[in-house]
This record gives C-alpha cells, structure tokens and sequence, in this order.
C-alpha cells in the first residue's frame, strides 16, 4: 500500500517536471526590442519568400541582392536581427527568438505547445532603423499550417 502511493507520488512528481520543460519561456523583459517602426512605409515587395513551420520561419532569397544587418519583422510587432542573407540562400529562424517591445516572442507551434500557435501572417525586413520597410511574400503550404 505504502509502496503504491509513493510510486503515484513519483510518477506525477515525473508528469509536473516533464510539463513544466517542455514549455518555451513566451515573455522575457531582458529580452525586449524596439517598437515597430508604425511611421516608416513598407516601399515595396520582392521575391524573398517567408514560409511559417511549426517552430520556425525559413527565409528564402529568391532575389540575386545582398541583405546584410536586416531587422526580420513579423505581425508589426515583434523582430529578430538577421546578419546576412545571400543571394539565393535559405534560413532557418526560431519563431521564439522573435521578440516584442515587452520581451514577448510569438506562441510556436509544435507537438508540446501549450497554446494555439500565433499565425505569421505579414513577414518585412528593414535595413536600418530609418529606412522603409520591405515586404516578403508569405507562403503558408499545406503541412505546415496548424
């Protein structure tokens, strides 16, 4: 009797923990951004495209420009600093290294997510705090929508 109890009491101990790690920490003041940049104009499209995974937003340059120091913007709120994009080359970035104003990043997708995923709907870069934002045309395929 004794042993059956203790054993219910490490297996649920065992179910908490494992609960607990499995989630991404969604909100971190240390790791709050700059506000999107509401007064500057998105000047145009280009053929980059942005393809929302379950945890992460691959970038792919279809373009033969350059991008270097780029700020990745998604939903006008929340950002994520790009050092380089070749022409032609394919990134992988993790949707919880995004981060909002307050430090928040977007809800990923995922098996162990706890929330419905947040959908990455407009995707821009910027290549300096003053200059006009570019639009990526978002593609969302089949199997990766939640």
């Amino acid at each position: 009797m004794i042993c059956g109890r203790i054993q219910l009491h490490i297996t649920s101990l065992l179910i908490a923990s494992a609960l607990c790690g499995c989630g991404a920490n969604l909100y971190d003041p240390k790791l709050a951004t700059r506000a999107y940049p509401e007064a500057l104009v998105q000047s145009e499209v280009v053929q980059i495209q942005a393809v929302p995974k379950e945890t992460t937003l691959q970038i792919i340059n279809a373009t033969a420009t350059q991008y270097n120091n780029i700020d990745v913007w998604v939903n006008r709120r929340f950002v994520q600093h790009v050092d380089v994009l070749l022409p032609g080359q394919t990134i992988e970035l993790q949707i919880d290294k995004f981060r909002d104003v307050w430090g928040q990043c977007p809800q990923p997708g995922g098996f162990w997510r706890t929330r419905a995923p947040t959908p990455l709907v407009l995707v821009q870069i910027q290549r300096s705090e003053s200059t006009t934002l570019v639009g990526l045309v978002t593609v969302v395929p089949e199997d990766a929508r939640y």
